[in-house]
């Protein structure tokens, strides 16, 4: 078991995303940020800062176990409507937010200005209440995600415990729809194109959906264990075919949707409870990444070596973080091998190494 780095908050955090850079693919920044979601007691937004590693010489040695270590820098925090249950991210300039009493908010993330003296934060835009149970009281909303496409005209499709999508125009988010897809709890959703959502339910489907035809699943794959909930679902970032989801069981199933009437699928046994978050490595999709009630996090080689029938798992955790890990982001935009996760201890966890020294498999 590889150890994570620990910074310990006294918070705790349900969704974490890495902001991309302001000009340009890759980060020329010294500096980089993230955004955190919390929740119970503290109902807020934060934004941090972390050194970007692309730029150290020398590789830091993991600090000791028994002492925090001051992996980011708290630059400045908002208030938040309810427990802040996804983060997605429209642009460096903008971010989504779904909450526990099912509204969909719109921040806008103000970077420090030096030149015009203007300060970082995050400012509420607007927001509106998109998940809502028959009779009237707001439903949690438990996942959300933005449409790929490089516009300012995407989507938001969210989904939630009254078994719905519903889509945000960011242009527009009073227009949303709000389309019933399940009589059970909707747990995840993703685009695997513009043009196509997928969603995982507590009843353990895949549902997909042509965005053109929202009303109507195009096509229904049932968890082959037949026993277990989908808890998340992610798509591969190239191969749209490609979904990944994770169950309450700690497994996690790789589907190929190629045939949609006889999907290819697989299990691989990755961790001993719920799995709550899963995605395909930004850099290198061979890998997925997960986080668990286990109180770790795992990459998973899941492109199966021809050599030998064995998958290759790598578990990240830390001795002092006991409780569940339930959100992280993997950075995209750096050469180093970069991860942040939070949890329900009140930590901020971290996997920060050159990628020269990284070496996972």
């Amino acid at each position: 078991m590889n150890t994570l780095q620990r910074q310990s908050v006294g918070r705790k955090f349900t969704a974490v995303s890495w902001l991309p850079p302001r000009a340009g693919s890759a980060y020329t920044d010294t500096e980089l940020y993230f955004v955190t979601g919390l929740g119970g007691q503290n109902k807020e937004l934060a934004l941090w800062t972390t050194a970007n590693p692309d730029f150290e010489s020398e590789p830091k040695a993991a600090p000791a176990l028994t002492s925090d270590s001051n992996l980011a820098t708290l630059v400045s925090k908002a208030a938040h409507d309810g427990d802040v249950q996804d983060i997605g991210i429209v642009s460096p300039d903008i971010l989504a937010t779904a909450s526990s009493y099912g509204t969909i908010a719109i921040y806008d993330v103000q970077h420090h200005d030096t030149a015009h003296s203007s300060s970082s934060g995050l400012k509420l835009r607007e927001s509106v209440t998109a998940h809502r149970f028959a009779n009237g009281e707001p439903a949690v909303s438990t996942a959300l995600s933005v449409q790929p496409v490089n516009s300012l005209d995407v989507e938001i499709a969210s989904c939630g415990e009254d078994g719905r999508i519903a889509y945000v125009p960011l242009s527009r988010i009073d227009a949303l729809q709000v389309y019933e897809v399940d009589s059970t709890v909707v747990t995840g959703v993703c685009w695997p194109t513009p043009a196509q959502v997928a969603v995982s339910t507590r009843a353990g489907q895949i549902k997909l959906f042509d965005r053109r035809k929202p009303a109507e699943a195009s096509a229904v794959l049932v968890d082959p264990s037949t026993s277990h909930s989908f808890e998340c679902i992610a798509a591969h970032p190239s191969q749209s075919f490609r979904l990944a989801a994770g169950t309450d069981a700690g497994n996690i199933v790789v589907w190929d949707i190629r045939n949609t009437k006889k999907p290819e699928s697989e299990i691989v046994s990755v961790h001993t409870s719920n799995v709550w978050k899963v995605r395909y490595h930004p850099t290198d999709s061979s890998k997925i990444v997960s986080c668990s009630y286990d109180a770790t996090v795992a990459f998973t080689q899941w492109a199966r070596d021809m050599t030998t029938s064995e998958r290759d798992i790598v578990r990240w955790s830390n001795f002092f973080n006991v409780l569940s890990v339930g959100c992280f982001d993997v950075c995209p935009f750096t050469r180093t091998n970069l991860l942040v996760a939070g949890s329900d201890s009140g930590n901020l966890l971290m996997v920060k190494s050159p990628a020269t020294d990284f070496r996972l498999f």
